[in-house]
């Protein structure tokens, strides 16, 4: 069986950079995370064990405070300010960046669309920062609600969650720029994280070669649900697993060729457990 693991599987910078800060404070003392530092089961057991304690509003922190990769509300900043409670900011630096793009824009009246998961954290933080004027998406087929609410607007900004299909962004982005009127000022920001788009197309090169592909992750991961949405397109045969412990070696006894690719937040140990695995097969 040839294995093909894919170069950019595993944490990017945002997410290493976030874990080891969280472990460095926890060796320091008493250290809170608001909500999931990212969204992998496996990587919030080990920070628990390292010390760090998860909550979900910055009311119940009782002492220093992560925001993690994801990012927060604005107003999570002024209620730790008045609650003397000090804050390490591992927000990821390309989820800063569009917060302070939105804000920016906003103060210039443009309506802002954002492309992603209305109900993902870091979609939840960009929002507060868009004041009224601002509308989610997750694809072009969600394009025609939004129409209705720019029919008078002059200056519209299109902006992605880091971790969305570019795919689906760029689908967007072509569709508005169909539809729109000549008069209106039409501003793109692919925001989508490079890593991200690395992660993707390399998925999509691996799967196109293989026999079958292992997407490891969590499935509350944006990011990790794409490249399984990308290996499903360019693949037959693709298992979604969170381990090792989900492998079902059964299914691969005739596979010749298996490609690997895991998500953002998923741990380097995690895809080394699964490779060891598959090599017993």
């Amino acid at each position: 069986m040839e294995i093909i693991i894919g170069e950019n599987a595993g944490f990017c910078y945002g997410v290493k950079r976030a874990v080891d800060n969280a472990i460095k404070e926890a060796r320091i003392g008493v250290t809170y995370c608001l909500g999931e530092i990212v969204h992998n089961q496996n990587v919030i057991e080990k920070l628990e064990k390292a010390g760090v304690i998860f909550i979900n509003n910055i009311e119940q922190a009782k002492g220093k405070t992560i925001i993690r990769a994801h990012g927060v509300p604005k107003d999570v900043y002024e209620k730790a300010r008045k609650s003397n409670i000090a804050l390490i900011d591992l927000t990821c630096p390309s989820v800063l960046k569009i917060q302070q793009m939105v804000e920016d824009y906003s103060k210039k009246d443009f309506f802002i669309i954002i492309v992603g998961d209305n109900k993902h954290p870091e979609i939840i933080g960009i929002k507060s920062r868009a004041g009224t004027k601002y509308a989610v998406i997750a694809n072009k087929e969600e394009i025609n609600k939004v129409l209705k609410k720019i029919q008078n607007e002059k200056n519209i900004l299109l902006i992605s969650q880091t971790t969305h299909s570019s795919i689906k962004f760029d689908e967007i982005a072509e569709e508005l720029k169909r539809q729109l009127k000549n008069n209106v000022h039409l501003e793109i920001k692919k925001t989508i994280c490079p890593s991200t788009e690395i992660r993707q197309k390399e998925t999509k090169e691996i799967a196109k070669k293989v026999e079958m592909m292992v997407i490891i992750g969590d499935k509350r991961s944006s990011n990790t649900n794409k490249l399984y949405e990308i290996s499903c397109k360019y693949c037959d045969k693709v298992l979604f697993i969170a381990d090792e412990n989900e492998l079902d070696i059964k299914k691969m006894k005739d596979i010749k060729t298996i490609g690997i690719m895991a998500g953002a937040s998923t741990p380097k140990e995690d895809i080394i457990r699964v490779k060891n695995k598959l090599e017993e097969v």
